[in-house]
């Protein structure tokens, strides 16, 4: 059978308008994940009882397994976790979840998970010297974290959040198995239609390399600002 451009290109738009829903889930589960990110983070760093162990694991838990798994465990696994807070095993089944929900508590533990990882190995990159001004100089530690670690240690996530992001944005491709009307699912359903389903994801495949520029873009953008406000130093 022959590629029809035709049928794709009459079918493109009609695959696009789910893009909003691939851009709001990575976005939100990225914005929130920086800060669960941080807060893994300074548990990791400060090494805190019991909290270090905890997150270490759960860190590992999630970038060791398929993010498909976890979706499907969020999905079947909340309506038990709010259950159990009612103390009430029969709510279970009067729970509703929303499958968007379940898809951004997903993205958000992914990026927590991952940007917490992110974030520890920049902060290990910023400079001995600046390490050693911060100890002669007295700075408070609030005022050294703030002032010059993390700027310095932001320049050098930059380029692993964004690739984090863009891993994110590729993963809401798997959204459509928990009932997500994202893009993979509208072009499968507009797929089944006529079974052409090389011309729809041939669609779907350009609008995924569509935002993923644009997200590459904007990334490189940051990244140049923060270097132009930002002094480094080794």
């Amino acid at each position: 059978m022959s590629f029809d451009s035709q049928y794709a290109f009459n079918h493109f738009y009609e695959i696009l308008q789910a893009a909003p829903v691939a851009v709001l889930v990575t976005v939100v589960s990225a914005f929130l994940g920086l800060f669960g990110g941080m807060l893994f983070c300074v548990v990791r760093l400060r090494r805190i009882p019991v909290l270090n162990t905890i997150v270490g694991l759960l860190v590992s838990l999630i970038r060791s397994t398929p993010i498909l798994v976890q979706l499907y465990v969020v999905c079947y696994g909340m309506p038990r976790i709010v259950a159990f807070v009612h103390q009430n095993p029969k709510f279970v089944s009067n729970v509703t979840i929303y499958p968007n929900t379940v898809a951004i508590v997903t993205f958000t533990l992914y990026a927590s998970a991952y940007f917490c990882e992110i974030f520890r190995s920049a902060y290990f990159t910023v400079g001995e010297g600046q390490r050693e001004s911060i100890k002669s100089l007295n700075l408070p530690a609030v005022h050294a974290v703030s002032r010059i670690i993390i700027p310095q240690a932001a320049i050098n996530a930059v380029p692993n959040i964004s690739n984090s992001v863009i891993d994110m944005l590729k993963n809401t491709s798997l959204l459509y198995t928990i009932s997500v009307m994202d893009i993979m699912a509208r072009a499968t359903i507009i797929g089944s239609e006529s079974f052409k389903y090389s011309e729809v994801y041939a669609d779907a495949l350009i609008v995924y390399l569509g935002i993923a520029i644009i997200l590459f873009v904007l990334f490189a953008m940051l990244e140049r600002m923060l270097k132009r406000f930002i002094p480094v130093e080794s």
